[in-house]
């Protein structure tokens, strides 16, 4: 079963957003990313949301035309329609990720349990970012049929759409944080000496 809009639990509010490139925190292979804070009403019960003034970073993905690494401003976009199917299919990555994740917890757990002694070594704790779709809406004026009288209803379009996601402190003296898996490279990393990644 695949993430979908239609079933997944909805919240609705407000945030403010800075859409210059100032306010852009940081450019990867495929996409830009910004820094904003989130509040729901009511609050989400855990995750993205669960806080007031939540501190979040918003993804957009741009039209990388330099091969050899990152774009610079201004940055080329893609179409509503390409950039909602390009955030659905990473939306249902993460969907999927997560859930096989749980499921290869809960089995190491239970074997662990179930075994005579513990294991010789340490089980690491690996997570997925917590992430989710954000839809930004406009009101926009809508179409009156042919003949008809002229109309002030407004209807309520998705205009831009962002993947979101938590955003991780990383302190310059904590080691807190290792990224085992990454964009770049779909081969995770050795369990070396943890090493803080930007």
């Amino acid at each position: 079963m695949a993430f979908d809009i239609k079933t997944a639990e909805l919240f609705s509010r407000n945030i403010r957003l800075d859409r210059s490139v100032n306010a852009i925190v940081g450019v990867g292979t495929f996409k830009t990313a910004q820094s904003t804070q989130l509040t729901l009403s009511p609050l989400a019960r855990s995750g993205i949301g669960s806080v007031p003034n939540h501190d979040i970073v918003l993804k957009r993905p741009y039209i990388n035309d330099t091969p050899d690494g990152p774009a610079c401003p201004p940055f080329a976009r893609f179409t509503l329609k390409d950039e909602s199917n390009i955030l659905y299919c990473e939306a249902n990555v993460l969907y999927w990720a997560k859930a096989l994740l749980k499921m290869t917890y809960e089995f190491i757990n239970h074997t662990i349990d179930a075994a005579k002694e513990r294991p010789p070594f340490d089980v690491p704790c690996l997570c997925f970012v917590d992430a989710g779709l954000l839809l930004a809406y406009s009101n926009a004026p809508s179409t009156a049929e042919e003949g008809s009288l002229p109309s002030v209803k407004t209807s309520t379009v998705v205009t831009m759409m962002y993947l979101t996601k938590e955003l991780i402190p990383t302190p310059p003296d904590s080691n807190t944080f290792v990224k085992y898996i990454h964009n770049g490279d779909a081969a995770p990393c050795d369990f070396l000496e943890p090493v803080m990644t930007p």
